[in-house]
């Protein structure tokens, strides 16, 4: 229940925080693992944790009503259902994570289809390149290889009925229908998605197989369709009056009683399609303008700024995507620019392995003489002045392929200049600062092409776990980039926040219908909010900026341009 102004509406209830860790994105193919090696269902695990949080709220009484559901998800995700709305299979299943050869061929394919000029309407009209972490060249292998593609679930196109998203499945099976809507958000992400006319892009659908064009989901805004439990379960192919086991299993979450009987003693509870989890974290990092950029670093890493740019505005007709970055739609009112890796805090994982760094002391250790390592590069500089060319180990972070800025197909990790010197700290310090040049390529790009209207530069705010655990990284971070850093320790978790904070704003904005047609949701309330408490910052010394990480940067896309045509 909020207070209605904005700043401290969106508190989090000590106690109902809930989580279940699963394992979602298979490496290499990105298929979604709808399965676990341990048999657990992907939906039920959702299931699971609703039913805890539902628990925990139970058990304070009547203190609250549940008024709204915001869905956060990884983008991109697709899963293709059949007409009972059940997933057809794990082989017909897309993702953000994808870097086959297949699809990288399929992505040679369309280029040359297309051409330059073809690419680079695409592309602006889409607010993504032609890359193998997209729909388009992944639906087209998909569907181009169905015939070797069948297994024993039975995953092959004739099947598909729809394809749905996580966000989407979950709210059919929650509300007793086979098919939901998809976000502007979430289908945004998928590369198909115009997102200057909010609609499937025509051309890009045109390059898809017959097979698929029916099948892609209706769209609409996240706040234009809303869910509730209903009391009638699913319909397979006609009226189905199965009672929908949900009624009763979550009865907070139920439509309201004057939609079921005529009455009005229950208001009931709006459930909202997905947005895309960096757009929730990009709210919940308190950056909803141009002021602020939010760089998160978890398993993947991003840096990514929010500007109001509505559908079909004037505006947003001269609006140019800069090469190298994506531009996605959070609302029909605004985008979110920036650009991904898609490996972050997993480079940091996959050393700890490579090194055998598992034991806690041990790692620790190492994480020390890696901080001792940087002060000591950083000391060589100051008592050599004019030599500022770095000799050093250079990085190209890319265990997964790369995605910004280059999007180059079959791009992977190299490391260059280990001598016999080398020890565990100089590898793993230079896996990390590999991460954090990438992060300043598009942070140069975000801040070459919007202008933060403040005057001495946007303050960058920092989330993920590897960030938030990790203070090397995040002044490492201010170093490159020469800008002040903040973490907020007020928000335990970022993206929920954000979430949470998007779906009260569509809540207010549906109650307050007819009342105000600025057609504005959060950037009002929550454009210039501010962390409540006093955010841990790293400030940037300019002195390295110059003379270690711009040299940095250029000897890593010597090596990146180097090696990437054996790539």
């Amino acid at each position: 229940d909020g207070d209605g102004d904005g700043d401290g509406a969106v508190e989090p209830i000590e106690g109902c925080s809930t989580q279940r860790k699963m394992r979602t994105v298979e490496p290499n193919t990105g298929k979604i693992l709808l399965t676990n090696e341990d048999g657990k269902d992907l939906f039920d695990e959702i299931d699971l944790t609703v039913d805890d949080t539902l628990d925990s709220l139970r058990r304070m009484g009547d203190k609250y009503q549940v008024c709204a559901v915001g869905f956060s998800t990884f983008c991109m995700n697709f899963i293709a259902v059949d007409d009972k709305g059940n997933p057809v299979g794990k082989k017909a299943t897309l993702s953000y994570a994808c870097n086959t050869d297949e699809v990288a061929s399929e992505c040679r394919l369309l280029k040359s289809i297309l051409g330059r000029q073809g690419q680079k309407t695409l592309y602006q009209r889409t607010g993504t390149p032609l890359h193998s972490g997209y729909a388009l060249p992944q639906l087209r292998a998909l569907y181009t290889n169905a015939s070797t593609n069948q297994d024993d679930s039975g995953s092959n196109e004739e099947n598909i009925v729809m394809w749905q998203t996580l966000a989407s499945i979950c709210l059919s099976r929650w509300q007793g229908t086979p098919f939901s809507n998809v976000s502007f958000s979430e289908a945004s992400w998928t590369g198909l998605f115009n997102f200057r006319s909010c609609e499937w892009d025509k051309e890009a659908i045109a390059l898809l197989p017959e097979a698929v064009r029916d099948t892609l989901p209706p769209l609409c805004d996240y706040s234009d369709k809303v869910n509730s439990v209903g009391g009638i379960g699913r319909m397979k192919g006609g009226v189905d009056s199965t009672p929908n086991p949900y009624w009763d299993r979550w009865p907070e979450l139920r439509v309201g009683t004057s939609d079921v009987d005529g009455g009005t003693s229950f208001s009931g509870c709006k459930m909202f399609l997905g947005i895309g989890d960096g757009a929730c974290a990009n709210i919940g990092s308190w950056c909803g303008s141009c002021s602020k950029i939010a760089v998160t670093i978890g398993t993947s890493a991003a840096a990514r700024v929010c500007l109001p740019l509505p559908a079909n505005d004037e505006v947003l007709g001269r609006f140019v995507v800069p090469e190298g970055l994506f531009c996605y739609r959070v609302d029909r009112e605004h985008v979110l620019i920036g650009g991904a890796l898609t490996d972050g805090g997993s480079v940091i994982e996959w050393a700890t392995d490579l090194l055998n760094l598992h034991d806690r002391c041990l790692f620790d250790k190492v994480m020390s003489e890696v901080g001792e390592l940087l002060n000591s590069d950083y000391a060589n500089i100051d008592r050599a002045p004019g030599s500022e060319s770095r000799k050093s180990i250079s990085v190209s972070p890319f265990l997964s392929g790369e995605r910004s800025t280059g999007y180059r197909e079959g791009a992977c990790f190299c490391m260059m200049g280990l001598t016999r010197e080398s020890k565990a700290a100089d590898f793993l310090k230079a896996s990390m600062e590999g991460v954090i040049l990438r992060l300043g390529k598009i942070l140069e790009l975000i801040r070459i092409n919007v202008e933060d209207g403040k005057g001495g530069g946007p303050r960058l705010m920092a989330s993920g776990t590897g960030l938030e655990r990790n203070g090397i990284w995040r002044q490492m971070l201010a170093d490159c980039s020469g800008l002040e850093v903040e973490l907020d320790t007020s928000v335990p978790e970022k993206t929920s926040f954000g979430c949470a904070m998007l779906a009260l704003v569509a809540f207010e904005t549906e109650n307050k219908e007819g009342e105000d047609d600025s057609g504005s949701l959060y950037l009002g309330p929550y454009q210039e909010l501010e962390p409540k408490g006093t955010p841990e910052r790293s400030s940037p010394r300019l002195t390295f900026t110059e003379k270690y990480w711009v040299p940095a940067m250029e000897e890593q896309e010597k090596l990146i341009e180097g090696v990437s045509p054996l790539w």
